[in-house]
């Protein structure tokens, strides 16, 4: 006898048969209940908030060199250099007012790029501990005081080369 034969044959005895009485709760209890689960965005917000509460608490801060805990990594041949570039740094800033310049937009490319330099310079120095070669790091930090003094002779010479059009079409009106 086939499975469905016997259902049909015995169906009137599934109809008025009663569940034991607590049955329905002993299930209740034994089926695991759904847990309310968040929304997805939920989840990607407090990741994209923990992200940003890390970068803005343990970021690098624009300008800031680190302190002597990796001057004392470096060679002194290579600090004795870096404070050569930064004192030609300073006497070049002061001849050069970059706060009124900066106000010109003729002038933002420069702005730009010293803002590309120093991010650069930033990631590498916080390189300075990790397995990066040291050899390698000193000539990008090198490289960065070098093209930042070239972007200032640069920008020095525009301004003055800017400075003798005006006079040069001041005279010839």
């Amino acid at each position: 006898m086939k499975l469905d034969d016997w259902m049909q044959k015995h169906r009137s005895e599934f109809d008025q048969a009663e569940a034991p009485e607590g049955l329905w709760n002993e299930l209740k209890h034994a089926v695991p209940q759904e847990k309310k689960k968040l929304a997805p965005w939920t989840w990607y917000a407090a990741a994209v908030l923990l992200i940003s509460l890390g970068f803005w608490l343990g970021g690098p801060r624009v300008n800031e060199i680190p302190e002597s805990s990796s001057g004392a990594q470096l060679p002194s041949s290579f600090l004795a250099q870096e404070e050569s570039y930064r004192n030609d740094l300073v006497l070049i800033e002061s001849q050069v007012d970059l706060e009124s310049i900066s106000a010109n937009p003729q002038y933002d490319w420069v702005f730009e790029e010293l803002m590309e330099l120093e991010a650069i310079n930033d990631q590498y120095r916080s390189d300075l501990g990790s397995s990066v070669p040291k050899e390698e790091l000193l000539t990008v930090l090198i490289d960065y005081y070098e093209k930042r003094l070239r972007l200032l002779h640069r920008l020095q010479m525009e301004i003055e080369r800017n400075k003798k059009t005006i006079e040069n079409e001041n005279i010839s009106l």
